[in-house]
């Protein structure tokens, strides 16, 4: 059905900033401007870009557990919230990355036509957000009489995202206090499981047999590789008062950090990325910038939180020497690469397929132990990895077979 003429208003009206060059927008009816959209129907994302995607994935997640686990066990530099500020802060840099490739790249344009033409992709990336256009206006706070334009959407959604994401990891230090890294690993991995939960009333989307099947296999490999690996040491002292309520209490933090893993996901997909087919090239502006301001909030906030916790000598700052600062720069730029490509796997796939890819790095940090540290896999571990892998076969059958990108 087409559209009354009265509804045809662009999404995007412009005005011209007499200062700067750059347009100024306005959201008006959850339309897309036809000036900032492409004729050209956009290529899909090649299987090639995916398979890219997972493997910096599992590279940034093995890299980050195995450095981190350097600097805190063997450099004994344990500062878990200063490491969660330091990391989700760094979720910036692929985005300042990604503008001086594309300044580089665009080295002919006058910078403030560069500057508006970003802008306006930007712009009509967000426009592309079913979210956006549904529930956009009332998302954003604005004063009475003005409305909220795509960069303001863009802010709100992911105060709520950050938001999520934040208490999913603060959940991660907390129970590492109270229950065992194995029963911590294996129920926090159950995010895979929430992730297709919660995609059903938030994205509407079906969950096939196969989806199912995978999801509850990558949960049955994480508890095998948690629970019958027998290669760690573990000293009494280690697991004191880590039994009874306490450890049930870690236990219930540890679940609450799964969902709100899963949701996290889910909210992603949901509010920052877009409806509309998007290139594999075209789609990154959106993701980058979402993450990044994901990075700008707990960079801008959770320091308050770090402050606190200084004051109250639940975790005192130490500055660390030069060496152990050097590792946990590996552990950050790493674990900011592996969230970034996770990000654009959810972008480019969906929250269930990267939740069960990202699985993959549990077994593959047991590769790297025995690598690194001569710790040497038990049968569990390889029997875990392999029931892993059958699920993410799975869902890559699902999700690329039929060459819907």
């Amino acid at each position: 059905m087409e559209p009354s003429t009265e509804t045809q208003q662009p999404l995007l009206d412009t005005d011209w900033s007499s200062d700067s060059g750059i347009e100024m927008t306005r959201l008006h009816h959850g339309l897309p401007s036809p000036s900032l959209l492409s004729s050209q129907p956009p290529k899909p994302v090649s299987t090639l870009h995916i398979a890219l995607a997972l493997l910096v994935t599992i590279a940034g997640f093995v890299v980050n557990t195995e450095s981190a686990a350097y600097y805190e066990d063997v450099l004994n530099w344990k500062k878990p919230f200063c490491s969660l500020y330091i990391m989700h802060s760094s979720l910036a840099l692929p985005w300042l990355c990604h503008l001086g490739y594309s300044r580089l790249t665009q080295s002919q344009k006058p910078y403030k036509t560069w500057v508006r033409d970003y802008n306006n992709d930007l712009r009509a990336a967000i426009s592309g957000i079913e979210a956006f256009a549904t529930a956009g206006p009332a998302m954003v706070w604005k004063r009475s009489g003005s409305l909220g334009g795509p960069l303001d959407y863009l802010a709100t959604a992911m105060a709520l995202v950050t938001a999520v994401l934040t208490a999913s990891g603060m959940a991660w230090f907390v129970a590492l206090v109270w229950t065992t890294p194995g029963d911590l690993t294996a129920i926090y991995n159950c995010s895979t499981f929430f992730a297709a939960v919660f995609s059903v009333p938030l994205l509407r989307q079906t969950l096939s047999g196969a989806s199912i099947g995978a999801v509850a296999l990558s949960i049955v490999g994480t508890f095998i590789i948690a629970y019958g690996d027998t290669t760690a040491v573990h000293t009494e002292s280690e697991w004191e008062g880590k039994v009874g309520t306490r450890r049930l209490l870690g236990n219930v933090v540890s679940l609450v950090g799964a969902v709100a893993f899963g949701l996290y996901e889910v909210l992603f997909k949901k509010y920052a990325c877009s409806s509309r087919p998007a290139g594999s090239v075209a789609s990154l502006h959106l993701t980058f910038a979402a993450s990044a301001l994901t990075g700008m909030y707990t960079f801008s906030t959770f320091w308050v939180v770090l402050v606190l916790l200084h004051v109250f000598g639940i975790e005192t700052f130490v500055i660390p020497s030069l060496y152990v600062a050097m590792w946990i720069a590996i552990s950050v730029l790493s674990g900011a690469i592996a969230m970034t490509s996770l990000l654009i796997l959810v972008t480019w796939t969906n929250p269930v397929f990267s939740s069960v890819a990202s699985v993959l790095s549990v077994f593959f940090v047991a590769i790297a132990d025995w690598l690194l540290f001569g710790l040497v896999p038990s049968i569990p571990t390889y029997a875990g990895g392999s029931i892993i892998i059958v699920p993410f076969v799975l869902m890559a059958r699902e999700e690329l077979g039929h060459g819907q990108r």
